[in-house]
């Protein structure tokens, strides 16, 4: 009986101890619950709970706790390097505008301005440029058209004579001169077509003036060369852009820019202008884009 009586006591304490440790633990759960609601309740209770309670209760329940954002790993991404590229390279090149020699055909040297104007509207009812030129001493110089070799001066000399015109020769000879400029390399080709391009504006004139006459050309072909002349002018000047307010290039642009507004101005007039009124205007063009020529050397000096 009393081995019986023990076994059964036994077993009912033991059932009786696992009781009490199933209510003790929903107690102190009841408890921790109650005093996380108590702490909730106040600014050191929010501090409590995220700081110390939420962190055990997340272990316990078996999940992570989410880290603030500045406590996230941050991600290493790949830099990309700056490219270094070389600055273009500056350097010096020259340029040439080369000796240039002109003869004119001159039909009289007068003291007096009227009569010069007289003699030069003349010769150009006759198809001639009839352009008068003032002298260092002061003689107005009447020249009928140029020519870029004194043998071509001559014969035309010899044919004037036999019509019974007086002339003479007189010629004009505009100094080779270098210009020198600094900057990148890939601009010296640019601008060397464009500086070519205005000194050979006279070249250009005075081969269309002797083709004018030697093939009997009409306004309609000289209104067709004026405005080809103009467009390759104008992109001349575009490749001083930036380069206007340095000598030479300032001058060769004002060059350029008085052989546009003269091409203008010869526009303006062919629609009235017959073929020999035509040919006169395209001669006195002609001669005075050398003269003005001969006159941009010397300041460019």
């Amino acid at each position: 009986m009393s081995r019986s009586y023990e076994s059964r006591y036994a077993h009912q304490h033991r059932g009786a101890e696992k009781g009490y440790s199933g209510k003790s633990l929903v107690f102190i759960l009841l408890c921790c619950a109650l005093t996380v609601f108590l702490l909730s309740t106040s600014y050191l209770g929010d501090k409590l709970v995220d700081q110390y309670i939420t962190p055990v209760f997340a272990k316990i329940m078996g999940k992570g706790v989410t880290p603030e954002p500045s406590e996230l790993p941050v991600m290493a991404q790949a830099r990309e390097e700056p490219t270094m590229t070389a600055a273009p390279a500056t350097e010096k090149f020259v340029f040439e505008l080369p000796e240039t020699s002109w003869y004119l055909l001159q039909m009289g040297a007068y003291a007096d301005p009227e009569e010069a104007h007289a003699q030069a509207l003349s010769i150009q009812r006759m198809g001639a440029g009839g352009y008068i030129y003032e002298d260092e001493q002061g003689f107005s110089r009447v020249f009928a058209a140029a020519y870029r070799d004194q043998e071509s001066l001559l014969q035309v000399q010899q044919q004037v004579r036999s019509s019974g015109y007086e002339n003479t020769a007189y010629s004009i000879h505009p100094d080779g001169i270098q210009v020198t400029l600094s900057g990148q390399s890939a601009d010296a080709q640019r601008l060397k077509a464009a500086m070519e391009t205005i000194q050979s504006v006279p070249v250009s004139l005075t081969d269309f003036a002797l083709k004018y006459d030697e093939k009997g050309l009409t306004p309609a072909h000289a209104i067709q060369f004026m405005n080809e002349l103009s467009v390759s002018l104008s992109a001349a000047r575009q490749s001083f852009q930036g380069l206007r307010d340095t000598a030479p290039m300032a001058q060769l642009d004002v060059y350029a820019a008085w052989i546009m507004d003269s091409i203008s101005t010869f526009l303006a007039k062919s629609d009235t202008m017959n073929t020999v009124e035509c040919g006169a205007a395209v001669k006195h063009f002609q001669i005075e884009s050398i003269i003005k020529y001969n006159i941009l050397v010397k300041d460019i000096e």
